[in-house]
């Protein structure tokens, strides 16, 4: 992003004024926010029947390997009967996120001022969160915030840390190999596809070492280690071929491989054409560049973009495939979230590479520099991309129409209503709003649905029904 005045400033103050903007809806909805019937109250009644910590064999055992995401989600605010906590974590999460974003910039951009750190951190956040495929599922799903969106944050913390230890040489220091350790467990133990994330950003460091150096310094040999014990505790869990034999399309690695190709073409296009990610990179190419003139260049400067490129394909390649394997259809829109921050960084990273080797043939930032009115064009097609995208409009939307005042009354009548009916067998009705951005689904017309039993059995009832309406689609 330009780095000369006026224009860099005027990027600066745009993308900066850009992100506060997005900021405000998504804060606005979380005073409205509620625990969802998914998951949610299922993992709360394990964790109050069975004590916090079996609840963590139980699943481990049961269903899902994920250590990390089993810690999180036993222990709920719900655990506490603390509705209010689901109005807290996603401010909490946006403030971490955005420490994360910055956190990154600041050790990318090593030596630059801090003008230019807030800027490609503020670009950053807003081609990630103004994109995100689901709003709901990131930033006000309890259980998806523990399984994705805290291994995003984790994510960009680590390439942090990771940055500043390789600047001090890589070096055996404890203090850099417990903090690296402990974000690699956590993004590892948060699920399948954050295990992939992880050890796909150790595997290109471990392979840059060996191509720039021909050796693997100790401290990435730890980080080996400690992923490699993290993967198989994730891999190895007894619940997790429980879950996976449940499937009957999971492990058909034809139908894999075919619908992950199939899928990733549109992938891209849609990457490439619906969201800021291409003024955002003309924005970016100046720092590139600069980045490109360091001296001494840092090791991770130093490969190819051919490597950074196969790099980069192939671990959005396997995110991809991950859900087509497992259960035989398209990533879901929680894990394509998470798909597209790697996919962001990945582009970023390449785009540098590209720098280091054509900054002497390609003069784009001077030519841009000396055009004024087309930065200016380039910056209003990134925001406009961000304004016109789905996240804004959601998200705006939902809250200054007061959809979301009106489920927050009703979700606080159905509560009242658990609290004062003496009856074992609850009927509600139905939302008479419903803001997507912040609800996945609602509890079912059959009681028997396991929303419904997890809901019934947290308010001590016997069953929750939701009313059918004549006229309306039954969930």
């Amino acid at each position: 992003m330009q780095t000369s005045p006026p224009w860099s400033r005027l990027i600066s103050f745009s993308l900066i004024t850009a992100v506060l903007l997005l900021i405000v809806p998504l804060i606005a909805l979380s005073f409205f926010n509620h625990p969802s019937p998914t998951d949610d109250y299922c993992f709360a009644n394990t964790s109050m029947r069975y004590g916090f910590w079996e609840s963590q064999q139980i699943y481990y055992d049961g269903w899902s390997g994920r250590f990390f995401h089993n810690f999180i989600v036993h222990g709920s605010p719900l655990v506490l009967h603390w509705l209010t906590g689901y109005k807290v974590y996603p401010v909490v999460l946006l403030i971490l996120l955005l420490l994360a974003c910055y956190a990154f910039a600041s050790q990318w951009l090593y030596g630059f001022n801090a003008r230019s750190k807030l800027t490609v951190a503020a670009g950053l956040f807003l081609g990630f969160v103004g994109t995100l495929a689901s709003l709901a599922e990131f930033l006000y799903w309890y259980a998806g915030m523990a399984c994705y969106s805290l291994s995003a944050v984790f994510l960009l913390f680590l390439l942090a840390v990771l940055l500043a230890h390789q600047r001090r040489g890589f070096g055996v220091q404890p203090g850099y190999l417990l903090l690296e350790s402990g974000l690699l467990l956590g993004i590892i133990g948060s699920s399948e596809t954050s295990m992939v994330m992880g050890m796909s950003v150790l595997g290109l460091v471990a392979f840059g070492g060996l191509v720039i150096h021909r050796r693997l310094s100790v401290a990435i040999l730890v980080l080996l280690v400690v992923g490699g014990v993290g993967c198989y505790f994730l891999i190895k869990a007894p619940g997790n071929a429980i879950r996976m034999g449940m499937n009957p399309n999971s492990a058909n690695i034809p139908l894999t491989l075919l619908s992950s190709l199939t899928y990733s073409v549109g992938y891209l296009a849609r990457q490439l054409f619906l969201t800021p990610l291409l003024p955002l990179s003309v924005l970016y190419w100046p720092i590139a560049v600069k980045l490109a003139q360091k001296r001494p260049l840092p090791t991770y400067l130093k490969l190819h973009p051919v490597w950074g490129l196969l790099h980069g394909a192939a671990t959005v390649l396997v995110l991809i495939s991950l859900h087509f394997y497992a259960v035989g259809v398209p990533p879901a829109h929680r894990l394509v979230n998470i798909i597209n921050l790697v996919f962001w960084l990945s582009w970023g990273y390449n785009l540098t590479l590209l720098a280091v080797v054509f900054k002497t043939r390609w003069q784009l930032e001077r030519w841009l520099l000396a055009r004024p009115m087309l930065v200016s064009g380039v910056l209003a097609w990134a925001i406009l991309a961000v304004g016109f995208g789905p996240v804004v409009r959601l998200a705006y939307g939902d809250w200054l129409s007061g959809r979301a005042a009106r489920y927050d009354a009703a979700m606080k009548q159905r509560y009242q209503q658990m609290a004062e009916t003496q009856a074992s067998a609850v009927t509600v009705v139905p939302l008479d709003a419903y803001p997507v951005s912040m609800v996945m689904e609602d509890v079912k017309t059959n009681p028997e649905h396991l929303w419904n039993r997890c809901w019934a059995d947290y308010y001590g009832k016997k069953t929750v029904t939701l009313k059918a309406i004549p006229g309306q689609p039954t969930p």
